[in-house]
């Protein structure tokens, strides 16, 4: 009796089902981003709350945008992302700017009347697994409702060193998105938004002189640059004229 063996061509077929069915397990979650939002107070799912996703730039003034969706009924959202390159000879592809190849990955929250809430950084994700980021607790804040936008410690007035700075390592970032909001209240006048905003710093500083010194130099910012931001936004919500005049005040 002949034994059986295997022709080459069988053999390279089996190889490669094995090789590409390899593959496409190992893609399953490439590419994917979720997470699931609660709210702070009543640990409540939260529907419809807006999720943003960017990859962190710790060297470079913006932030790249990856994703973006809404929460379902369960809170829950399950996002996806175009991979980019991760060959040595395509730095251009990369992320970063050319510098890595694997984002760091977070996402922001929010949504009416939700305070806009970030994820912690996944640093140098591997893009070929879901970045799972679990449950999010959102705190609801009326400041929040309405037309009001914000963009975190971003005044366009001030480099992105700074930005940065103060979104990661002062932790101010909650107290810059109030004031932003600020400018968008036609009932405030902007003396009141710079003095809120410089209260809630020092609030979060609680005595620390490293921490108030860096919240008197975004006072100061505001203070002496943020007149036409505050027009800006007093008119996109189309305030009264009254209104507007009060970023004069």
């Amino acid at each position: 009796m002949k034994a059986f063996s295997p022709s080459t061509s069988s053999t390279t077929s089996l190889l490669f089902f094995i090789i590409t069915a390899s593959n496409l397990l190992t893609n399953v979650n490439a590419g994917n981003i979720q997470l699931c939002a609660k709210t702070s107070h009543s640990n409540e799912p939260i529907q419809n709350a807006i999720v943003n996703c960017y990859d962190h730039d710790w060297f470079f003034d913006d932030d790249d945008f990856m994703t973006s969706g809404t929460t379902d009924q369960d809170g829950c959202v399950h996002l996806s992302y175009r991979n980019k390159s991760t060959r040595w000879y395509e730095p251009h592809k990369w992320w970063d700017e050319g510098t890595s190849t694997k984002p760091d990955i977070f996402c922001e929250v929010s949504g009416e009347c939700l305070q806009p809430t970030n994820t912690n950084v996944k640093k140098k994700h591997n893009q070929n697994s879901l970045a799972d980021f679990g449950t999010i607790f959102v705190e609801e804040n009326n400041n929040f409702c309405g037309k009001g936008n914000w963009n975190g410690c971003g005044q366009r007035e001030l480099p992105g060193w700074i930005q940065h700075a103060a979104d990661s390592i002062s932790g101010f970032q909650d107290q810059c998105n109030l004031h932003d909001v600020c400018y968008s209240n036609c009932d405030k006048t902007r003396t009141q938004c710079e003095n809120e905003f410089r209260k809630d710093m020092f609030g979060v500083c609680n005595g620390d002189w490293s921490c108030e010194f860096l919240a008197d130099l975004f006072h100061t910012g505001v203070t002496e640059l943020g007149e036409d931001s505050c027009l800006a936004d007093r008119k996109r919500v189309q305030c009264s004229d009254d209104g507007q005049n009060k970023c004069f005040q």
